[in-house]
């Protein structure tokens, strides 16, 4: 079994960025924490140290159409150095092996592994909260 220890975050998709990090530094506070904006898929990190993390992604038009509006979500694993071998152990397959060296993405100040339910939805398997964000 795979211990969580916390809902990490929650990747959104969504039309207008300014708009939606507008909307969540005025309702609930929330500060950006990394802000991607010129990027050629805009995004924004934006929460709460400790308590929640949103990552909103900017699709427009047909892209948007298209997808789905939650992307994945993640959590915050015990023991993250032995998730591999316990997931291998259950039957479940990492996924982006073919894109990061046995399907661990390094990130400046996290390790995350990608895993989907039996639905398809994917599921960030995390290292760190917030991927060290404070």
């Amino acid at each position: 079994m795979i211990h969580v220890d916390a809902i990490d975050h929650i990747n959104v998709t969504v039309a207008d960025l300014e708009a939606s990090v507008g909307f969540y530094e005025k309702v609930f506070g929330f500060r950006v924490a990394e802000n991607c904006r010129d990027a050629a898929r805009p995004y924004v990190i934006l929460g709460r140290a400790g308590t929640a993390w949103l990552a909103l992604h900017q699709q427009t038009g047909e892209q948007l159409a298209g997808s789905g509006r939650i992307n994945h979500w993640g959590f915050v694993v015990a023991d993250f150095d032995t998730l591999q071998d316990r997931l291998e152990s259950m039957g479940v397959p990492v996924l982006y092996t073919e894109r990061w060296r046995d399907g661990v993405v390094e990130y400046p100040q996290s390790r995350s592994v990608y895993v989907a339910d039996p639905d398809g939805n994917e599921i960030e398997l995390t290292s760190a909260f917030g991927g060290g964000l404070s």
